[in-house]
């Protein structure tokens, strides 16, 4: 069976839609009952299903048009309490649990919080706390998902992070894969039971919205060629085909060429670049059948990855023991880490005794992790006197650290003699590093973890020091010349790295 659906923009603002069928049958009666069946029977019964689509797409769609399944009102209602003591907005609470209980089980089998947030225009990062607060709550359970590279389904599901692994396989690919947390570990929702019971249904992997990276797909029978008229956004995209390791990437660039050529199978050296709209020709050279799949490499930016998850502080604060299991280690992507320290701490344990210092360190650990959770990042863990943090980005990091060295030098609000203010030393720096399971807490492994460690004994308590990688960061370069503050570059020998001499910079006023 093969099908093949159509729209197309008209001129009055509506779509017309062809829906086609082609069925093969194996025999005689095959091709009677097929001819009744398709012919007449499928035929109404399909055009009733699309003027249906058509009555519900005429108003406001909503996420809810489809009969909601019985739930437990009395026991959501014990979660919205929890919610409010717990700070979360009123509005979004009452609006959270009115979809969990009320909407179609489709809607609600797989919540993602980025896309709940955009579709009731909401901040992300806070419907992606209540959604962690709704966790601990009872409302809600989460799930992480490991999701295929290719197909972008998810092949593993699991509640604990205990539960996932580095080495992956789909079996709708018949690919093996690495995971990581910056691309294929997303964390999703689903009604806790006690709320509400949901079938979670596994349909067609190459439906739109499942796979809407899948722009075009071409079935070429062995030493066929076909033309595919597209017309793409500009970005990165790639040829595959199931069964062959050779991909084929192509860059969409306004003025480039109209048209291109893809051999299946053949590597080709470079990245060609088409214009948006293009005609694409794929050839098979190959002895089987190939179905070549075009589709764009650029991952959804409404998923909810492990690499944000992981680097927030509602997160770790909520569910401070979701780790890898022991000796497992996922690539985390490119992230922030910051290292900060007390400057003269001991001389302070001398002065003023071991209690009293001791108190104002703790309250040194609150603000900073004040600063840190204002703007999205995560304490990860404290050495002593020192913290190490992580950010998804340059700039929130860079903000926190500026806000974190201001509260600790300002005098006292009540006008009281201020005790001698705590100077903070604090080193940043943007890099791939390896999430890893220490001390049974989620940890960060690599040479971009020691690279930043070094950075923060350069700092004097007066400055900041930042990588080359955070100081070229566009978003972190604004900061520094909004706030009128002084980079200062200096060439630097980080212990441990003997070999090489590093540009560093000083952010200074």
């Amino acid at each position: 069976m093969r099908i093949r659906c159509e729209l197309e923009p008209t001129a009055n603002g509506g779509t017309a839609l062809t829906y086609q069928m082609w069925l093969e049958p194996a025999g005689l009666l095959g091709r009677l009952v097929l001819r009744l069946a398709v012919g007449h029977w499928a035929r109404a019964r399909i055009q009733r299903v699309f003027r249906r689509y058509d009555e519900l797409a005429r108003p406001a769609p909503t996420p809810s048009h489809l009969a909601p399944l019985p739930s437990r009102p009395t026991r959501a209602s014990l979660t919205r309490h929890a919610l409010l003591q717990a700070g979360q907005p009123v509005a979004l609470v009452d609006r959270l649990i009115e979809f969990v209980t009320g909407a179609d089980e489709f809607s609600v089998a797989r919540v993602r919080a980025y896309a709940l947030a955009d579709q009731w225009n909401a901040q992300r990062r806070t419907m992606l706390q209540l959604c962690l607060h709704a966790t601990r709550a009872g409302l809600l359970d989460l799930r992480w998902e490991t999701v295929c590279p290719h197909c972008r389904g998810a092949t593993l599901t699991s509640s604990t992070l205990a539960g996932v692994s580095a080495q992956a396989h789909c079996d709708s690919c018949a690919v093996d894969f690495v995971a990581n947390f910056d691309q294929s570990l997303e964390l999703t929702f689903a009604p806790n039971p006690a709320i509400r019971t949901v079938a979670r249904l596994a349909y067609c992997t190459g439906g739109p919205q499942l796979t809407p990276h899948i722009v075009a797909q071409h079935r070429l029978a062995p030493g066929a060629a076909g033309t595919l008229a597209l017309r793409l956004r500009p970005g990165r995209y790639r040829v595959r085909a199931p069964g062959l390791t050779v991909l084929h990437s192509f860059r969409i660039e306004p003025g480039a060429s109209p048209a291109g050529q893809i051999a299946l199978g053949i590597a080709a050296e470079g990245e060609p670049a088409l214009a948006p709209e293009t005609e694409l020709t794929i050839i098979n050279p190959d002895i089987a059948e190939r179905l070549a799949i075009v589709e764009h490499t650029a991952w959804s930016d409404q998923s909810t990855t492990a690499a944000e998850v992981t680097a927030l502080q509602t997160f770790r604060d909520l569910f401070a023991r979701e780790a890898l299991r022991p000796g497992e280690q996922l690539a985390a992507g490119a992230l922030t880490l910051v290292f900060t320290d007390l400057k003269g701490s001991t001389q302070l344990y001398r002065e003023i005794g071991d209690a009293p210092a001791f108190g104002r360190v703790l309250d040194h650990f609150d603000m900073l992790r004040a600063a840190v959770a204002a703007e999205g990042g995560a304490i990860v863990k404290t050495m002593g006197d020192a913290v190490m943090a992580v950010f998804p980005r340059p700039a929130p990091a860079l903000r926190a650290l500026l806000a974190a060295q201001r509260r600790l030098t300002s005098p006292a609000s009540d006008g009281a003699a201020a005790p001698r203010p705590l100077a903070l030393k604090a080193g940043l720096h943007h890099g791939p590093c390896l999430a890893i399971n220490q001390n049974d807490r989620l940890d960060y492994f690599g040479s971009s973890v020691n690279f930043a460690a070094r950075l923060c004994p350069l700092a004097t308590g007066a400055d900041l020091v930042l990588s080359d990688a955070v100081r070229s960061d566009p978003e972190a370069a604004a900061i520094i010349d909004e706030n009128r503050l002084r980079a200062i570059p200096e060439q630097a020998i980080l212990r441990g790295f003997v070999d090489e001499s590093f540009t560093v910079w000083r952010v200074q006023g």
